[in-house]
């Protein structure tokens, strides 16, 4: 009597699209996911390729962790690049079994390409509809909404669809309109070895890409209110991304340099470094798929202060692992501003107590461990299986 295949997708092409692979300047927590489920389906014995949009100074194409990735075109025209491949592939009679459609905004649109004999599952990170707004002018911006909210659901309706939390599958149905089945697997977070030095001072942290939906600058504003209660408390900021100019400004404009320390990209250790010394991380995102960067904080056994919105909310466990904002009527930034400054304080006065602090670090540290990237890897498999046996 044999047990299960150890290696299940033994012999399947398998194709990951997603416009940025790890190694790209401006990656975030979609890139980590979408390498992280590449990995998963080369250990159930798939080849994998990798198909992504190429930085500056990267190949054209390589081998990296058995993994065969493939660069192609900038960050409009990385979608023709996937759809030349996908028509070549068929042309010749040699499509991949399955594709791995990651959504990051906007999909490439893969399926109108692919025959019967090429499963796709989409993999959603999280509604871009508010964020369209916020980071494009119109009618580029419009353009984005109508692929997210009126192409996208169209073109994949009977395709298997993932979400990486409940509140995308939720934001999925309310503002695309989504009826189909959506199968929720989430992130997953490395785990470090506890520590064991005590965390002395107030030192808050910011971490994660520096784009304007993620409203760093607000932050630093809201933390200039907080100095003035607590001026012993510093703030790191580690990421980068093209709201990095805003951000720096603001610190100059309220004379922060003393307390504020702007890093930008951190290799792994040094960041681990910051978050070991950290009391605090805040989140002020307007959305999230899912809070990766609160989960790589609570797996230091550090706390997020985050917005009541879609993803943070997932990730945090209001009063347990850190706290939620309520969001206010309108998203009036001068009152997110006030709100966030209240938050930190009460925050800090919280974890001033080193009892209560060694507690939320506890309680942090054992919510991340239920996210490990192994789970992650195997859920990913368990449904590209089922999806190749339904394609037979």
């Amino acid at each position: 009597m044999t047990g299960p295949d150890p290696r299940p997708l033994h012999g399947r092409r398998a194709v990951v699209v997603n416009w940025r692979d790890p190694g790209h300047h401006l990656a975030g927590g979609s890139e980590r996911y979408a390498w992280e489920l590449a990995l998963g389906l080369r250990d159930a014995g798939a080849r994998v390729e990798f198909w992504t949009a190429r930085d500056a100074g990267q190949s054209a194409r390589e081998t990296a962790d058995g993994i065969d990735v493939r660069r192609r075109g900038g960050q409009y025209s990385f979608y023709a690049g996937v759809w030349a491949r996908l028509v070549a592939d068929r042309v010749r009679r040699r499509p991949p079994d399955v594709v791995l459609d990651m959504d990051c905004g906007i999909p490439s649109f893969t399926p109108p390409l692919l025959g019967r004999g090429t499963s796709v599952v989409l993999v959603v990170h999280h509604v871009h509809q508010d964020q369209f707004r916020t980071a494009m002018r119109r009618p580029v911006s419009d353009l984005g909404r109508f692929l997210e909210g009126r192409l996208m659901p169209a073109v994949y309706r009977d395709v298997t669809t993932v979400a990486v939390s409940e509140s995308t599958v939720t934001e999925m149905r309310r503002q695309l309109g989504w009826r189909g089945d959506v199968r929720v697997i989430h992130n997953g977070t490395d785990l470090p070895p506890a520590p064991t030095e005590v965390r002395t001072g107030e030192r808050v942290v910011v971490l994660g890409r520096v784009v304007p939906h993620k409203r760093v600058e607000l932050v630093v504003r809201a933390f200039a209110r907080l100095l003035v209660r607590r001026p012993g408390a510093t703030l790191d900021i580690v990421g980068t991304g093209p709201g990095m100019p805003a951000v720096s400004a603001a610190v100059a404009e309220l004379g922060l340099g003393d307390s504020v320390l702007v890093h930008g990209f951190l290799p792994e250790e040094e960041k681990a470094a910051v978050l070991r010394a950290a009391r605090l991380h805040v989140c002020a995102s307007d959305a999230e798929g899912w809070g990766q960067v609160v989960l790589e904080a609570a797996a230091h056994g550090v706390p997020t202060l985050g917005r009541d919105v879609p993803g943070v909310r997932d990730s945090v466990r209001d009063g347990r692992t850190g706290w939620l904002v309520p969001e206010s009527p309108g998203g009036d930034a001068d009152e997110l501003v006030r709100a966030l400054g209240t938050g930190l304080e009460d925050a800090l006065e919280t974890l001033s107590d080193p009892r209560v602090a060694s507690q939320v670090a506890g309680h942090c540290r054992s919510w991340a461990e239920e996210f490990g990237w192994a789970r992650m890897r195997a859920e990913s498999v368990e449904v590209v299986g089922a999806v190749l046996l339904e394609t037979r």
